[in-house]
């Protein structure tokens, strides 16, 4: 997986295409918490795998609390365990879960942190009784080998083999995990990026702006700000999975692939900026860069010296990149693509 989100509350103010993202799956979530089982001492435990810095798990877990309390009632205890590495910004998730006024706090639900990877146990043996993953499934759990480039979906045929193996690997290592974890009955949600294709036509819907950062790269080896070494040790551990590769590991999984929904989601910041009339209501350039710098950035610029890192980021996002989308015609530069899961484990 990636390093820790920016700190000081950054992600959760720039990572609304994640928002954006997440109401895909809400009623799946719905759903599937209307059904799911209560563990030991009949508290129900639900579990928010990637939780970041945890606006954008405020309105899904208060979707599963309410849709639970409408099964077993109002008084009806329930356990949300945020997971993420340990080194995410807990302080910021904390205050957000205790003062925003989204927040699904409320009596008798009660909040707690996993400070692992989620490619790791993280629960007791069945004791999960609700799971929930948004946005975080495309991370690695490790550099899968050389690229070139920072960018996979840039690599040559024999490199995306080697990447497309260890996802692979990866996505069949969460779902045993978690198989241990749930309980009879229990489902688990994902929405997370998917691929358009195989090969040379896999896309995840960056590749424009991945490929002026990396111009932007190399304008600060120019200046000076990075050095050719730097840039060349730069990669983003992700890998957005067709739909044949999220279904792939169900073949032989003690889990089952209940529906798999793929949504063209287009270019939710563009969408965020604009009125239904086309004229501006925000500066696109700045949020895009703002958005990736949250996004992508950590894993990026995770090699630079932490003293200069601070720097190179605001160099290559808030500048060069912003700067780059202003000054090209208006119009979006993204194309995601979903991937919306609900997997269960069978009664």
């Amino acid at each position: 997986m990636t390093s820790a989100m920016e700190g000081g509350g950054r992600y959760n103010r720039n990572a609304s295409a994640q928002a954006a993202s997440a109401v895909f799956g809400l009623h799946h979530l719905a759903a599937a918490a209307a059904t799911a089982p209560r563990g030991p001492g009949g508290t129900v435990t639900v579990v928010d795998y990637g939780a970041s810095q945890g606006r954008n798990s405020l309105r899904p877990v208060a979707t599963a609390v309410d849709a639970l309390r409408g099964r077993y009632g109002v008084s009806q205890q329930v356990w949300v365990f945020h997971a993420d590495l340990a080194d995410n910004d807990w302080t910021a998730l904390f205050r957000t879960v205790d003062e925003d006024p989204a927040s699904y706090r409320r009596p008798g639900v009660f909040s707690a942190a996993v400070g692992r990877s989620h490619f790791e146990r993280l629960m007791p043996d069945a004791t999960v009784g609700l799971g929930w993953s948004s946005i975080a499934l495309h991370w690695l759990s490790t550099v899968p080998g050389p690229l070139q480039g920072f960018w996979p979906a840039g690599g040559d045929a024999d490199q995306q083999a080697v990447w497309s193996r260890a996802a692979a690997e990866d996505w069949a290592r969460f779902l045993r995990l978690r198989s241990a974890e749930m309980l009879p009955g229990a489902r688990l949600v994902v929405v997370v990026g998917a691929a358009r294709g195989d090969g040379p036509t896999r896309g995840a819907g960056a590749e424009r702006a991945m490929t002026e950062l990396a111009t932007g790269l190399r304008r600060l080896v120019r200046s000076g700000l990075l050095t050719q070494d730097e840039v060349d040790a730069m990669v983003v551990p992700a890998w957005y999975r067709t739909a044949d590769e999220w279904r792939a590991p169900f073949a032989d999984s003690p889990l089952v692939l209940e529906s798999l929904d793929l949504v063209d989601l287009g270019d939710p910041i563009w969408e965020q900026t604009q009125d239904t009339a086309g004229a501006r209501l925000g500066d696109y350039g700045a949020t895009v860069a703002a958005a990736l710098r949250v996004s992508f950035g950590p894993a990026l610029l995770r090699a630079v010296d932490p003293a200069r890192r601070a720097a190179v980021a605001t160099a290559l996002f808030d500048d060069h990149l912003a700067r780059a989308v202003a000054g090209q015609p208006p119009e979006p530069w993204f194309a995601w693509r979903l991937a919306v899961l609900v997997v269960s484990r069978p009664a």
